[in-house]
């Protein structure tokens, strides 16, 4: 969590926001081909690690394990489940668990975990047999925005599936807009949990450069295919992507203080199954 409070520090898009363009960075999955040639995990890691992710877990911070019976299998699932927005995670708490199980719902908190510890536990539990699902939620609202984007680009009647990420991009050459890192020389690649926050960077650099206002637009691409190409491609220029957390996410990171730092470790066992 001391990295969310870091970044709580720096997010936002203010000051000097001349936009460059970067090409020359591959292809996401659902974008084209990557070369399968693993990179170091602490890179992943460290990138994932600066988005907020919550999940319910009880006193003793075990997760809280739901069961669900599949007509396609002999036994029920179990899933655990990883909100990207707070509020949905607090909505499930409060308008499912507590109608299903009133007693267990008081027990239960909302937590705060990044992406990268989700990334490891879904990477530990591969190694399982029969373990439990970890299932990340997605806003309905940039789901539904996602869909019709696709909708848009000739994929009538397709649902995006998946978590979306919104990035602001050049028609012609296939290059991404870039942004200054902070204090730094570097730029970066922001891929956006929100639509409406990659329609405000392209707000911003059509007014700086209006001449290339009709060039740009958003692309949609799935969270777990941009995990994928961390994982699996060496272009230099897959380092420069930054995951943008949404606003409500922002505004969590920065409500934190110092002294503020939830475990970010994964509970070691799971609560009681519903």
């Amino acid at each position: 969590m001391k990295s969310f409070i870091r970044l709580g520090a720096t997010l936002g898009i203010a000051g000097s926001v001349f936009l460059a363009g970067l090409s020359g960075i591959g292809h996401l999955p659902g974008i084209g081909n990557l070369e399968a040639i693993a990179l170091p995990q602490d890179q992943i890691v460290k990138k994932l690690q600066e988005v907020p992710v919550f999940t319910l877990t009880n006193p003793k911070g075990e997760f809280v394990i739901l069961s669900r019976n599949n007509a396609n299998a002999s036994k029920p699932i179990s899933q655990v489940g990883f909100f990207i927005s707070k509020q949905d995670a607090q909505k499930f708490l409060d308008n499912r668990i507590k109608k299903e199980n009133p007693k267990l719902a008081s027990t239960l908190q909302v937590r705060p975990l990044s992406l990268a510890d989700y990334y490891k536990i879904v990477q530990e539990s591969k190694k399982k047999p029969d373990s439990v699902i970890y299932t990340l939620v997605p806003t309905q609202q940039q789901v539904a925005s996602a869909t019709s984007m696709l909708n848009q680009n000739g994929k009538k009647g397709e649902q995006f599936t998946g978590i979306p990420l919104f990035v602001p991009k050049f028609k012609k050459d296939n290059s991404y807009l870039t942004i200054p890192v902070p204090k730094g020389n570097e730029r970066y690649i922001p891929f956006f949990f929100e639509k409406e926050q990659a329609v405000a960077l392209l707000e911003e650099f059509k007014k700086a450069v209006p001449k290339e206002a009709g060039n740009t637009e958003i692309q949609v691409v799935d969270l777990y295919g941009v995990m994928e190409a961390l994982n699996s491609s060496n272009d230099p220029g897959i380092n420069k992507i930054v995951l943008y957390p949404s606003r409500e996410s922002i505004n969590f990171i920065r409500s934190l203080t110092p002294n503020q730092s939830p475990a970010a470790k994964p509970p070691a066992a799971p609560a009681p199954k519903k």
